[in-house]
């Protein structure tokens, strides 16, 4: 009988253990040729030479959004190197629906401080599709006050550069 016990409460530990986890990722998803792990709300990205990998939330709310009424941030540790970690933000520029560029921010432009933010005055904002510089977010709403998050597409944390990547706190909201 107390070997039955011990397997019973073993198999339910396991299972809350298991649950723990799987709310956690089952908020993400997770993408590339890297490693990814979950722990306790922390994703790990693992990367050798020429792998890529990232997390993104596992739902489209933010899709269509006004590029003045989102936020974004994750903190990070570990390895950072050539733009990596950053968020990857799709971006609807003519409100025609469709994915015009991306938006970056990422752990160097923001000063290596530990946080990536869109609300942070210190991160720089890049646009792949122009070529342009903004000196934070709050700049490029101001220049830009009509973009939207592309419709149907959803912003990503993407590391892809070699290295250990240790992001926490990961908000998309």
């Amino acid at each position: 009988m107390r070997r039955l016990s011990f397997v019973l409460a073993l198999a339910l530990a396991t299972v809350m253990a298991l649950a723990g986890t799987a709310t956690a990722a089952s908020k993400f998803r997770t993408f590339g040729t890297g490693e990814v792990s979950f722990s306790g709300g922390t994703a790990t990205l693992t990367n050798d030479s020429g792998e890529y990998s990232g997390v993104y939330l596992a739902s489209k709310s933010r899709s269509g959004k006004r590029i003045a009424s989102i936020h974004f941030s994750f903190h990070h540790s570990g390895s950072v190197a050539g733009g990596a970690p950053r968020f990857s933000i799709p971006l609807d520029t003519n409100r025609n629906g469709g994915l015009d560029g991306y938006a970056f921010l990422d752990a160097l432009t923001c000063g290596n401080t530990g946080t990536v933010s869109t609300d942070a005055a210190n991160c720089a904002v890049f646009l792949n599709f122009s070529s342009e510089w903004f000196v934070n977010w709050d700049a490029m709403v101001a220049a830009h006050p009509t973009w939207r998050i592309a419709p149907g597409k959803v912003p990503f944390v993407i590391a892809d550069q070699p290295g250990t990547y240790v992001l926490s706190n990961i908000d998309l909201r």
